[in-house]
């Protein structure tokens, strides 16, 4: 059994969607650029390291919201 989510208020959730929204545009604009980058040396810059990085964290993140978006199956009684 997993622990209930906590109850965040309206508008710090609203807040907190529209920075998520914001940071994954752009992080997804980094994305586009740097999977389409001619560098045969990308592996050793470290930029690009620190892109690959923040993409995977951004995944994690991405994963968390949608979980916490998601509302909570209704169960089902027959009468």
């Amino acid at each position: 059994m997993t622990a209930p989510m906590p109850v965040i208020p309206d508008e710090v959730r609203d807040e907190l969607t529209a920075l998520m929204q914001e940071l994954l545009l752009k992080t997804h604009e980094l994305s586009f650029e740097y999977s389409t980058l001619d560098c045969e040396k990308i592996q050793e810059c470290e930029l690009a390291k620190k892109a690959k990085e923040l993409f995977k964290v951004v995944k994690k993140l991405n994963k968390l919201v949608r979980r916490m978006a998601t509302p909570p199956a209704k169960p089902s009684y027959v009468g």
